[in-house]
């Protein structure tokens, strides 16, 4: 997969990558996540739910396709230009709590 196919847009038309640190960073911290490249730009561009994340300039994109009891969380930090994907992972708690 090119770096063109690790880009997608917010609902705010902001773009956002997954660039090669966050590639390493599922690698090596979640590695499930890794090949879930489609799915991580799905939950950025037609969220089901949005949140800021407690770091500022960063923001939480949440999809709850994967069952009713699973949310997929996606990181975003809108601090440089182009967005990136900090980090994604699945929770089984609602969001808006701590984790």
């Amino acid at each position: 997969m090119s770096l063109d196919q690790h880009r997608g847009t917010d609902p705010d038309g902001r773009s956002v990558v997954i660039d090669p640190r966050t590639l390493e960073h599922l690698a090596r911290r979640r590695p499930r996540m890794a090949a879930h490249v489609v799915a991580i730009l799905a939950a950025i561009e037609r969220p089901d739910l949005r949140e800021d994340d407690p770091v500022p300039g960063r923001e939480r994109f949440y999809r709850r396709d994967l069952d009713p009891h699973r949310w997929l969380r996606v990181v975003v930090d809108f601090n440089h230009s182009p967005a990136f994907v900090v980090t994604a992972f699945v929770q089984t708690n609602e969001p808006g709590g701590t984790s």
